[in-house]
């Protein structure tokens, strides 16, 4: 217990007057022994403790009456009540990620997510200061002011289509109270507590800052999501050609039953078919023209419905026109001829070609302003310095030397392509850099631990390709291998080509095209690009469009990631390490308001003390008239003693 107006109190020393008036004031009666009246005294005694009983009563009533006002005046305050705190800093970390879009009974988990920040608010004062912080919109700034503020914040969060990273964000509202005034400061993490939006082990994200968190109990249903879609195996498809989509399920254990799902390309179904948790299904997409096409593939809404729909875009493309320089050798040969004739490949000159395959570096001089160029080593040692020419001469800077040491390795390398998976290396030169090496410059793969296939750009910005081993069976096993037409394949197509599809998740920032001036949301909402050339605040899931007045220039698809379908909660075991030490589990929303404030004072109780002091004036005055009655009445009976006494 205690008091806001502690010097108040000092006013409860008036409860004095009423004792001292009870203990000083007397009645001055006269007695008669006259033997007549002998048998009223013991009427008269029992009518006078009745007296001293009502008046003991009134003492007591007006006492209770001031202590009572001394209480409501001094603003006394008990814990438990609720209510009164000290000016509090909080910071209100509200997830709104895709996942607070799930369905349960009649209401989404964000409203009841909300509802809690409200009984937050409802317990502030006038000096308590808050921040709200979106974390499934990490990009947005964090909202900050009093209580109004931030409820009108509260009330505009809507489900995003983003990853919620809770313990970013935990570390953001530490960082945020490390700039606050007030002494006392609360972190209220209104989360599902998805396990996937933690990073663990942590590491006390919030450095010791008391977190007040919900924990619902409630059981979570088991979820059916479209985790992943790949188009044409990750390639955009060629113009008047079929290609396929393939689309992947979210594992559940225990779900095993099949379910529809159905292919809309520009608005129309073109395909259907059947999927499984965990399982992956594939249906034809039909040739489309040279363009750009958009679509996505659905499944029947479930209790979770923004993973129940991915979509894809991309721009049908010519296929890419490849030349050749100098003597390839067969297997290079046989290998273009292959996607020639499935029309993978075009043949072209070398100054209209997208890729010149340059054996021993020849007709590098003839490329033209966007040409990249595949560089494949001569099997002869000998012809090196030739090759090295042509390559100073395409101001490339690198050269090639012979290689002292023998022996075979595996290709390895964090960014190895598919085609050069389990491919080996029989016999390579050494790529040694000329000078200052260009800053564009990556190794793609590695051969113990020496570069084997190098990649970078000239001054003029056109992009090259070192191998370090000629593509003959005893340089290198890839020529003998399935790999050798998907490895040129993926040279034309992917690596100097129009690339793979590009795999963005909603949340994400977008690189916008040079020539591109708007960026038009999912929702229709169009939005100028500004001079960082970068789109934020993706939170919505669908095809955006890059536009240059009413020219389209370029479709992108973003799509929920696939952690965000993952249901499952944190362990409560794992809650220290995961928001951290201070932490405060409350998984019941009647018990949410007493949790939160935890340095509260109590609750202020200056209301029932006035209301419990005007009863007990009722109760005075009702005594008090009754005590003067039966002060008249006494007063009156030694009257009739005395008239009584004077009889003869």
């Amino acid at each position: 217990m205690g008091a806001l107006n502690p010097l108040f109190l000092a006013a409860g020393i008036a409860v004095a007057v009423p004792i001292i008036l009870h203990l000083f004031h007397r009645h001055e009666t006269r007695r008669f022994n006259f033997p007549a009246l002998r048998y009223l005294q013991r009427t008269e005694k029992e009518h006078a403790r009745q007296i001293r009983f009502r008046q003991l009563l009134l003492l007591l009533t007006r006492v209770a009456v001031l202590l009572l006002l001394v209480g409501a005046g001094a603003r006394l305050i008990f814990a438990g009540l609720g209510g009164a705190h000290p000016p509090t800093a909080v910071v209100i970390v509200l997830d709104n990620s895709m996942s607070s879009g799930l369905v349960l009974g009649e209401r989404r988990v964000l409203d009841d997510l909300k509802a809690l920040a409200h009984q937050t608010l409802d317990g502030a004062s006038d000096e308590d200061r808050f921040w709200v912080i979106r974390a499934g919109e990490p990009w947005m700034p964090a909202i900050t002011g009093g209580a109004a503020e931030a409820r009108a914040a509260v009330d505009a969060t809507e489900a995003s289509g983003g990853v919620g990273d809770l313990t970013a964000a935990l570390v953001r509202a530490a960082e945020l109270l490390g700039t606050a005034e007030l002494d006392d400061r609360e972190i209220h993490l209104l989360s599902d507590m998805q396990r996937t939006a933690f990073t663990l082990p942590g590491n006390d994200p919030t450095g010791g800052i008391p977190v007040v968190t919900w924990a619902d109990d409630d059981e979570t249903p088991n979820n059916r999501a479209l985790t992943e879609l790949l188009v044409g195996g990750g390639l955009p498809p060629l113009e008047g050609q079929r290609t396929e989509v393939t689309m992947t399920a979210l594992d559940a254990v225990d779900d095993t039953a099949r379910w529809t799902v159905r292919l809309v390309v520009d608005g129309r179904v073109r395909g259907a078919g059947t999927l499984s948790a965990g399982a992956q299904t594939t249906i034809a997409l039909p040739a489309t023209a040279l363009g750009w096409v958009q679509g996505h593939v659905e499944s029947d809404p479930d209790e979770l419905r923004a993973d129940d729909r991915r979509y894809f875009a991309f721009r049908a493309r010519r296929a890419p026109s490849v030349a050749v320089g100098g003597a390839t050798g067969v297997f290079v040969s046989e290998a273009m001829a292959v996607l020639e004739g499935s029309r993978r490949i075009r043949s072209s000159g070398v100054g209209e070609a997208e890729l010149l395959i340059a054996q021993d570096g020849s007709g590098l001089e003839g490329r033209g302003p966007a040409t990249a160029a595949l560089i494949v080593p001569p099997e002869d040692a000998t012809v090196l310095p030739a090759l090295n020419r042509r390559l100073a001469d395409a101001q490339i800077p690198w050269r090639y030397e012979p290689r002292l040491e023998t022996g075979e390795a595996e290709l390895t390398g964090e960014s190895l392509p598919e085609p050069l998976r389990g491919a080996r290396a029989l016999r390579w030169y050494d790529v040694v850099s000329v000078g200052d090496r260009a800053p564009t410059t990556r190794t793609l793969a590695e051969a113990a631990g020496r570069a084997w296939a190098l990649e970078g750009s000239d001054p003029a910005g056109r992009r090259y390709l070192l191998l370090a081993s000629p593509l003959v069976a005893s340089a290198t096993t890839l020529p003998v291998s399935a790999s050798m037409v998907r490895f040129i394949d993926w040279t034309a197509s992917e690596w100097a080509g129009a690339g793979s599809l590009p795999d963005y998740s909603t949340g994400a920032y977008l690189p916008a095209p040079a020539e591109a001036t708007h960026v038009r949301f999912p929702s229709g909402r169009e939005v100028e690009i500004d001079a960082t050339r970068t789109v934020r605040g993706t939170s919505e899931p669908g095809v955006y469009a890059f536009v240059a007045a009413d020219t389209l220039v370029a479709l992108v698809a973003l799509n929920p990631p696939a952690g965000e379908s993952r249901l499952e909660a944190l362990d409560e075991r794992d809650y220290e390490t995961a928001v951290g030490q201070e932490v405060d589990a409350v998984s019941r929303a009647d018990a949410w308001a007493r949790a939160v404030f935890q340095t509260r004072l109590g609750g202020e109780a200056w209301w029932p003390f006035l209301w419990v002091a005007a009863l007990l004036l009722i109760v005075e005055s009702l005594l008090a008239s009754t005590r003067r009655g039966g002060t008249r009445q006494a007063e009156r009976l030694p009257a009739r003693a005395e008239t009584s006494s004077a009889l003869p």
